[in-house]
C-alpha cells in the first residue's frame, strides 16, 4: 500500500503507515520550481522509497563521488543510487536500509535546487555536513541554487513530522529571471 504523494505529509502526520512511501517529482513552471515533493521524508530502516513523475526528463540521484564526482551526502556504508533519466518508466524505488541522512538530486535540474532528504532511523553521516564541503576535497562544486535549497531542510523537523512539504513561499522564483 503507497502513500498518496499530495496526502503523504498529511498521512504520515495521522500516523497511517505504509510499506512503501511516495515522493512526487513535480513541475510548477508559474512558481519558476521543479522539485521534490515532500522534500524531507523520515523511513524506518528497510522501508521503500517510490518517486513518481510524468515523464519525461527527472531523476533520482544520491550525492555520492560515483555519481559525477558529486560530494558524499549518503552514509558511508550505503550503496549510491542513480534511477538515470526517467522516461517511459515514470517511477523509481530504493530500498533505504543503512541508517544514516541521504540527500539526492535531480540530474538535469540540480542547477535549479531539485534536492531532497531522507532521514533513515536517525539523522547522521555525511549528509549532515554543511553543503558544499566536498569542494575541500576536490569534488564537483555543489551549485548554488542546491546550496540555497539545502538551508530550508532540518533533519530534526523531518524526524519530528515525518514528511516535511516543499517550502514554496521560502523558495519562490520570479520569472523572467532577468
Amino acid at each position: 500500500m503507497a502513500v498518496a504523494v499530495e496526502g503523504a505529509c498529511t498521512a504520515l502526520v495521522r500516523g497511517q503507515s505504509s510499506d512503501v512511501l511516495e515522493i512526487a517529482m513535480v513541475r510548477a513552471y508559474r512558481q519558476g520550481r521543479f522539485y521534490y515533493d515532500p522534500i524531507g521524508l523520515y523511513v524506518d530502516p528497510g522501508q521503500t522509497v517510490r518517486w513518481t513523475t510524468r515523464p519525461p526528463s527527472f531523476s533520482v540521484v544520491a550525492f555520492h563521488p560515483d555519481n559525477d564526482n558529486h560530494e558524499l551526502r549518503i552514509p558511508e556504508r550505503a550503496e549510491p543510487f542513480d534511477s538515470k533519466i526517467l522516461g517511459r518508466s515514470p517511477t523509481f524505488e530504493w530500498t533505504f536500509e543503512v541508517e544514516g541522512t541521504y540527500d539526492y538530486f535531480s540530474w538535469n535540474h540540480e542547477a535549479i535546487g531539485m534536492i531532497g532528504r531522507i532521514v533513515v532511523g536517525a539523522p547522521g553521516g555525511p549528509g549532515e555536513q554543511p553543503p558544499g564541503y566536498g569542494g575541500r576535497e576536490g569534488r564537483r562544486p555543489m551549485l548554488y541554487e542546491a546550496r540555497q535549497t539545502f538551508q530550508q531542510i532540518n533533519s530534526e523537523q523531518i524526524v519530528q513530522e515525518k514528511a516535511v512539504p516543499y517550502p514554496m513561499d521560502a523558495l519562490r522564483r520570479r520569472y523572467p529571471l532577468y
